[in-house]
């Protein structure tokens, strides 16, 4: 939650109406973080890999990779992309294209370069050195006396929050209030329907196109007839696009799913 607070502070992040994707998306990769640096820090014990450098996968571990990442976040993925709520501002944007040169111009010279490796020295000293000392005693402190305040708060409340909690079960069960369940694979369907329905409409217009044009054409009336000719090609394009993006649909629910 910490880091979804940091993103909107930076205006990487604007806050949409659901934000369980984004929150899901962000503990994953910071989960997968985590685990590679303690899969470092053991490679580094057993003398395997040498420092700054990170052990190079090969194409079979690279696919079951990012097929493992699919299959646990594919459908948050999807979602976000439909919300869109991600910005880079002009300053973010500059900062990760210097860390990206940087990044690229390390690989070229050697393809095991990791400047999270490089850099993490350099970010523990920054942290040191914003939190020293006694600010470190103060935060901790604050954090204590901030728990125990909504400790000794919520003993008051507490009744109050369980009626509250009652009122609504009430409204529920009345029909006043209607719970908003966001069903990712409802949208994709729907997504694919319309995809579908969108593309046989092009099929139907090019169908009746060619075959009107067909007629103006036997009956020897030109204009008419190439117009129609040039219509029924512009649909039937469209025809291949939607194909073309079912397939491209079903290919990402095969990735979502795991039976790709």
């Amino acid at each position: 939650m910490q880091v979804l607070q940091a993103m909107v502070q930076m205006g990487v992040l604007v806050p949409t109406g659901d934000m369980t994707a984004v929150r899901r998306t962000a503990q994953f990769f910071l989960d997968s973080f985590e685990e590679r640096l303690a899969a470092q820090r053991k490679e580094r014990e057993m003398a395997t890999v040498e420092p700054g450098f990170k052990k190079q996968l090969s194409k079979e571990e690279k696919f079951e990779k990012k097929k493992q990442r699919l299959a646990a976040i594919g459908e948050d993925l999807l979602a976000i992309a439909a919300d869109q709520p991600f910005r880079f501002p002009a300053t973010f944007t500059f900062v990760v294209r210097a860390f990206s040169v940087l990044d690229g111009i390390g690989k070229g010279l050697d393809p095991r370069f990791d400047i999270t490796e490089i850099a993490k020295p350099y970010a523990m000293e920054l942290l040191r050195f914003n939190e020293a000392g006694v600010e470190v005693l103060v935060k901790d402190a604050r954090k204590r006396w901030d728990r125990q305040s909504r400790a000794f708060y919520n003993v008051f409340r507490q009744p109050d929050r369980v009626e509250k909690l009652a009122q609504i079960i009430e409204r529920l069960e009345q029909g006043d209030l209607k719970l908003r369940v966001r069903a990712l694979e409802s949208e994709r369907s729907f997504q694919r329907v319309a995809a579908v329905q969108k593309t046989i409409g092009y099929g139907v217009a090019a169908g009746s196109l060619v075959n009107l044009a067909t007629i103006l054409h036997l009956n020897s009336i030109r204009m008419p007839a190439t117009i129609g000719y040039c219509l029924c090609a512009f649909f039937g394009l469209q025809i291949l696009l939607g194909v073309l993006k079912v397939k491209k649909l079903d290919q990402q629910e095969r990735l979502i799913t795991g039976t790709a």
